[in-house]
């Protein structure tokens, strides 16, 4: 096994020649150049940019998951732990109404790709 000297970050070593008496390390720091096609690929994938996800296919069928008429008077707003879906409604009338046909809409959210994942609804007033 080979031993080889440790390598301290510019900050520590600054600090040691500091403290040495030594005049410290002001020369830019030279790192290697990245190729932009593939740092925006590494955030296309980190952040699934372009990738079509549950919420936007939940948005885009949610007049046929909760039916035309309740469809004005609530909107889904995100997707908690994966498995939960929350949905702000404007009145408790409505509220009440889709707590009364959650398992429909539960059945209706079933039908999507990767709709399965949802297993549970809150509903919000606001």
């Amino acid at each position: 096994m080979v031993n080889k000297p440790y390598k301290f970050s510019r900050q520590a070593q600054n600090l040691i020649a500091n403290l040495r008496g030594i005049p410290e390390n002001y020369s830019p720091i030279v790192r290697e150049t990245v190729d932009m096609g593939s740092v925006f690929d590494k955030i296309l994938t980190r952040y699934k940019i372009g990738i079509d996800s549950l919420e936007d296919q939940i948005r885009e069928s949610w007049t046929k998951i909760v039916g035309l008429g309740n469809a004005g008077h609530c909107n889904p707003v995100r997707i908690e732990r994966e498995h939960t879906l929350v949905i702000l409604v404007s009145n408790p009338i409505i509220r009440q109404e889709l707590q009364f046909n959650q398992a429909i809409i539960l059945k209706n959210l079933k039908s999507l790709k990767y709709g399965n994942q949802i297993r549970y609804l809150v509903f919000l007033s606001g």
